[in-house]
């Protein structure tokens, strides 16, 4: 009997000593990675997520034009916006208060939060919103780092810690963007009456000259949820979890060079994560986004823009609508690139509705989206494809009688007739382009369809040889500076003899009016039009091959200087310099209603051109008068900073370590 009882217990310590090395081999051998790394995953804390931080852009010099610096915002902790039932109740207990006097203390601090910030309820509640979206999409991103769901930092909030030293197991969201001190000791020195909410140390995109240049710079807006939330979103270049992807609340370029570039310019988030005593496990550090340069010389720019706002040709305090644009036509490179009115980019959010409704359109970029009739300036084009064309000579003859055709005097006049009752008389080519005579280049455009030896003209033939040669100059399509917005423009002109003056359905940017100048002076050898450095090279579409003749183009050039050099030009004594000699035209272009636009584009020295450049003022009236001393004062500022010398072109800064002070003083201008 013992020895059968003493055997059941043998078999059953043997089986209980089995089920114990199973189930021991199972947990250390089988599964013991497994709950390794679930003891591991327990001594971590959750991950925490470092800010972006976006590249800096700069001018030709290296003058930063955009760059990120520190700041302060006013930030929430993640239950306080939710407040749920179990927070309000733990948060009732620790003020001693009920729940009802819980929610509504909070709800007080929304309505003083408005109050001192000056920022508006609908508003404050529709970025609460945001962080409850950005808040779901890091869990969404730590659940696809680790494979399951655990609670993020984001979304912590420690009751027993008061809210300034809540350490980093919990992270605040900001709420209110780049708040002043007042805000800042207002909510440090009364928690009470801000509950959940603390002043952060934070970046901002800085813009130090930001009256100057807003178009050309750009700025950044506020991902939205639309871009986020399609199918073809902003984050579809990025695999999930990958640590560039947008989040709500992240910032996106608008405009300019900051939308341009966005690709380059935004930076990679960095990650780290800390054991249960607070050291780090890891720590990857944010990549910061890459600096880009742009060609414009930003002292420059506000000279130019400041005579767009104070015309040397206008009474003053008198405000224009217009652009003016400067190249190095040896380059390609983009000097300035300026549009008036303007607006300062430092105050965009707060000035928006005020812009929007100005009737003056400072948020458009008159310099690459503004189209206009040409004028007279498109006789550049014309005489260059005449000449090369053969149909004429620089020696060749017409008769100017103040119309085209006697029988109809209401229709393709010259300019002088309206005032005189006559013509110009007998002109060969130099004259027609100094003296700007409609009549001679009628002829011309008809010339180009001129059939054989049969005298007549074909003038469609005619229309589509100049349309090809305005083509050829870069018309009809965008310049590829790589800044979005930029137009396209219009050729497609049914009248040949509309055309060859600049009128008619042609529409035309400053940017291009200023390539056409740019490739006269060159001889055609100017090289595609560039602006951001970074930008990869211009396609074959882009590139502009032009195989003129030297000695014509030199002809063609000399043709345009007396424009501005000799009595009878049309710029003369308006546009001229003592010390540099200016080639160009001036362009008085119907617009339809109001006073025609003012027009002068050209370039400078005219003997060794280093810089062409246009001018518009909308409605101006001629364009001699008005935009001809606005371009001369321009061919100024450029000598004085140095781009008539005749020193090699200045290459753009690749990697600025210091930052020179500009040569005039940068100064924002409305």
């Amino acid at each position: 009997m013992y020895a059968t009882r003493l055997k059941a217990v043998l078999v059953v310590i043997g089986l209980g000593a089995l089920v114990l090395l199973v189930s021991l081999f199972r947990l250390q051998v089988l599964e013991g990675s497994r709950y390794r790394d679930e003891a591991d995953e327990r001594l971590k804390r959750p991950p925490g997520f470092h800010p972006t931080i976006r590249g800096t852009i700069y001018d030709r010099n290296g003058v930063p034009l955009a760059q990120d610096t520190g700041a302060s915002d006013v930030a929430i902790y993640f239950p306080f916006l939710k407040m749920s039932d179990n927070f309000c109740a733990r948060m009732a207990r620790r003020w001693g208060v009920s729940k009802v006097e819980a929610r509504l203390r909070v709800k007080r601090m929304w309505t003083e939060l408005a109050r001192l910030t000056e920022v508006p309820p609908d508003e404050l509640a529709r970025r609460a919103e945001t962080i409850r979206r950005r808040v779901e999409v890091i869990r969404r991103t730590v659940a696809e780092r680790h494979g399951r769901r655990i609670l993020v930092r984001e979304e912590n909030f420690d009751i027993r810690k008061p809210v300034n030293e809540q350490g980093s197991s919990s992270i605040p969201h900001p709420l209110v963007h780049l708040v002043d001190l007042k805000t800042v000791g207002r909510i440090g020195t009364r928690p009470e009456a801000f509950p959940g909410l603390i002043v952060v140390e934070t970046r901002k995109r800085e813009y130090p000259h930001g009256g100057v240049a807003p178009h050309v710079v750009g700025r950044l807006g506020e991902v939205t949820s639309e871009e986020l939330g399609n199918p073809e979103d902003i984050n579809e270049s990025y695999l999930p979890g990958h640590l560039k992807r947008y989040w709500p609340g992240d910032s996106v370029g608008r405009s300019g060079a900051e939308a341009a570039r966005e690709e380059l310019l935004r930076g990679e988030r960095g990650i780290y994560q800390k054991g249960i005593d607070g050291n780090f496990l890891e720590d990857i550090p944010p990549v910061p986004g890459q600096d880009i340069h742009l060609t414009i010389d930003i002292a420059l720019q506000a000279d130019v823009e400041a005579l767009l706002d104070e015309p040397p040709s206008v009474p003053p305090s008198t405000r224009i609508c217009g652009a003016a644009v400067v190249l190095d036509c040896r380059t390609g490179e983009v000097l300035a690139l300026a549009s008036a009115p303007r607006y300062d980019v430092r105050f965009f959010n707060t000035d928006y509705p005020d812009l929007v409704r100005d009737p003056a359109g400072p948020l458009l970029h008159r310099a690459i989206a503004g189209q206009y009739p040409l004028g007279s300036v498109f006789k550049a084009v014309t005489t260059v494809a005449a000449l090369h064309e053969g149909v004429l000579t620089p020696q060749t003859v017409l008769e100017c009688d103040g119309v085209l055709d006697r029988d109809h005097p209401n229709r393709f006049r010259c300019h002088v007739f309206l005032s005189r009752g006559y013509g110009h008389g007998a002109l060969d080519l130099r004259e027609a382009v100094k003296r700007s005579c409609n009549v001679y280049f009628y002829q011309v455009g008809m010339r180009l369809g001129t059939q054989g030896g049969t005298g007549r003209t074909d003038f469609d033939l005619a229309r589509r040889q100049l349309i090809k040669w305005a083509e050829r100059f870069g018309l009809g399509r965008p310049t590829g500076i790589g800044l979005p917005g930029e137009a396209a423009g219009r050729i497609d002109v049914r009248d040949v003899r509309n055309l060859a003056v600049g009128q008619g359905e042609l529409l035309v940017t400053p940017i291009q009016a200023a390539q056409i100048y740019g490739l006269v002076a060159s001889g055609g050898r100017m090289p595609p039009l560039r602006l951001v450095r970074e930008l990869a090279p211009p396609t074959e579409e882009r590139r502009i091959g032009l195989n003129l003749d030297p000695k014509l183009m030199a002809f063609v050039r000399s043709a345009f200087a007396a424009v501005v050099n000799e009595p009878g030009g049309t710029g003369y004594g308006r546009a001229n310099l003592p010390d540099v000699r200016i080639a160009g035209k001036t362009g008085t272009a119907e617009a339809g209603s109001g006073e025609d636009h003012a027009w002068f584009v050209g370039f400078a020295p005219a003997e060794n051109p280093r810089i062409a450049f246009s001018v518009i003022v909308e409605h101006g009236g001629p364009g001699g008068e008005v935009a001809g001393p606005i371009a001369r004062e321009i061919v100024r500022a450029c000598k004085a900073h140095g781009y008539l010398d005749e020193e090699p072109a200045r290459a753009v800064t690749e990697n600025p370590t210091e930052q020179p002070t500009p040569a005039a003083s940068v100064r924002p201008v409305g």
